[in-house]
């Protein structure tokens, strides 16, 4: 639709810009009046939003055995927590709808259109308030063994689950009607008069890992380990603001021991994510149509990410 309103103001409006009389504005519902015309390329308006919340309790829950000094197994359970956060939000509007709006209601014809379509009088420069959002930190489950194959030698294995499927979609709800959303809310299903929903569709994937330890001596110990991550956004929800897809982690550490009661731990792991986005094939990236308003930065366009994380870990354990 915003394409369709840019080739109204580039073609048609063209030759009644600054010479418009009574019967244009009419039949063109006063749109050849707006200063500046919708552009797909261009932005509506830019939302800035400041959430918190001060407490919000989980709990965890853990199990650990070890019958041998060669073996042992262990698990545990993080809740999930539920947060209803609270905060103030900003709306900078863009200079495009304004005019639009104002257009509108420079014509008879065009008021008519607005007050059928729920459009606002008048659009302003800045919209604020406050602003609520529902949001689960998601539960976790992990499980692993490990195993003495050598006297010097043990492996480690753990499987992982975490619940990203609470993610569904993040909802801004607002203290007021936005006049911007009132606009906004014509060409998607995700926004009304009040609020705005990002669908986002995660999925909740098993991921596993394995890690060796190897005794050099009674106080070194080296570690190494690998884990390949499996994503928690589905192929149509892919983007670049959370650009960790299916990934690989490789880690090397060590461990020395000064003496029975004071450990040191250090460690480096390396993380690689790659992926290809084929052009309009997701909605939070790349889709063509007219009904993907919220993220949709690169509309038709084959996107490409390529991440890379280094993280280094520093361990001090003493006991008194």
């Amino acid at each position: 639709m915003i394409g369709v309103l840019r080739m109204v103001d580039e073609v048609v409006c063209a030759p009644f810009k600054n010479n418009s009389d009574m019967i244009t504005d009419l039949l063109l519902f006063g749109m050849c009046n707006a200063q500046e015309g919708m552009n797909p390329f261009n932005k509506m308006g830019a939302l800035q939003v400041s959430l918190e919340q001060s407490l919000s309790p989980s709990y965890n829950l853990g199990l650990l055995w070890e019958p041998t000094d060669d073996f042992g197994f262990g698990m545990v359970y993080q809740s999930s927590a539920k947060m209803r956060l609270k905060g103030k939000y900003m709306i900078d509007n863009a200079r495009a709808p304004q005019e639009l709006i104002k257009g509108l209601n420079s014509s008879a014809t065009g008021q008519i259109l607005a007050a059928i379509l729920g459009l606002p009088s008048n659009i302003p420069n800045i919209e604020s308030g406050l602003v609520a959002m529902d949001l689960e930190y998601p539960a976790h489950f992990q499980a692993g063994i490990k195993y003495k194959i050598l006297p010097d030698l043990q492996v480690n294995f753990d499987v992982g689950w975490t619940d990203y499927s609470a993610w569904d979609k993040f909802k801004f709800e607002f203290d007021r009607q936005i006049s911007l959303l009132k606009v906004a809310k014509l060409l998607s299903n995700d926004v009304t008069d009040n609020s705005l929903a990002l669908p986002l569709k995660f999925t909740s994937p098993w991921s596993w890992g394995i890690g060796l330890e190897y005794s050099a001596t009674d106080r070194l110990k080296l570690r190494a380990g690998y884990e390949p991550r499996a994503s928690s956004i589905p192929d149509d929800k892919r983007n670049t603001m959370v650009p960790i897809n299916n990934a690989q982690l490789f880690g090397l550490g060590l461990g020395y021991r000064f003496d029975a009661d004071t450990d040191l731990d250090l460690s480096v792991g390396f993380l690689r994510s790659r992926d290809n986005i084929p052009a309009c094939s997701s909605t939070l990236s790349n889709k063509c149509g007219v009904d993907n308003i919220l993220l949709n930065p690169y509309s038709g366009l084959d996107v490409k990410t390529n991440t890379k994380v280094t993280v280094l870990g520093l361990s001090y354990r003493t006991k008194w």
